[in-house]
């Protein structure tokens, strides 16, 4: 099987962004999906501001579709995530219920991915890369726009998944004092 081209990933873009058809953006956009998550994470990276075009997008199934693809190729490639990181954020407001919630829903999911990185690096290395810091400031730009969300008035579904990414935040924050006593009074015992 062939590798995976630019040109071919950058003319499924083109389709995706300016086809008429409704179905042949979706079928570009699922192929570009499938092109990036199996590509390398440096190819994925350079067509980050192609991807970040569709957000524009009058069709909600496309601008829900990016955002499930953001989510693919985001946590793959995620030293240049940053570039994507905007039309996330942009998408918590989308007038469609559907996209926002799906926004939340992949935000979760990076929040909790470089959470975990930044833990690990830090543990290992007892420092963290610049790329992470630098996505780490988008994530906490995020949590303050979930939290809004939360707290304002709007569709019940939305605000569901602000509330459970809410509860999220609060238990990878919380330690558990049992455990930590736990552990530490078997550590000693030996």
């Amino acid at each position: 099987m062939a590798v995976p081209s630019r040109d071919q990933a950058l003319s499924l873009l083109a389709a995706a962004n300016n086809h008429g058809d409704l179905a042949v953006k979706l079928s570009s956009l699922k192929q570009v999906r499938g092109i990036l998550s199996s590509a390398d994470p440096s190819l994925a990276a350079e067509l980050f501001p192609y991807l970040v075009e569709l957000q524009f997008s009058p069709e909600t199934l496309v601008r829900k579709s990016l955002i499930e693809t953001i989510e693919d190729v985001g946590l793959k490639a995620k030293e240049h995530s940053y570039i994507i990181m905007p039309v996330l954020l942009a998408f918590l407001r989308d007038s469609n219920s559907t996209v926002a919630k799906q926004s939340i829903v992949t935000g979760t999911n990076f929040f909790c991915c470089f959470l975990e990185d930044i833990a690990s690096q830090f543990h290992w290395n007892r420092k963290v890369e610049r790329w992470l810091e630098e996505l780490w400031t988008w994530m906490v730009r995020f949590k303050d726009a979930v939290f809004s969300i939360a707290l304002e008035p709007g569709f019940v579904g939305t605000k569901l998944l602000a509330l459970k990414f809410l509860e999220i935040y609060v238990l990878l924050f919380t330690s558990d004092t049992n455990d930590s006593e736990k552990f530490t009074t078997e550590g000693t015992a030996f």
